[in-house]
């Protein structure tokens, strides 16, 4: 695998998706983060 560029937005992301993801971070919250819906944010996680 190569090097992948992330843009800082990118990078918050995934450390949201992570965070409620393992349970440390409510989806109404991580949703709140990202500034998406909480029906977004479902989606977001079954891609993540």
């Amino acid at each position: 695998m190569g090097w992948m560029i992330m843009s800082e937005r990118e990078l918050n992301r995934i450390e949201v998706l992570a965070q409620v993801d393992d349970g440390r971070l409510s989806v109404e919250n991580g949703a709140n983060m990202l500034d998406v819906t909480k029906r977004q944010m479902f989606r977001l996680l079954k891609r993540y």
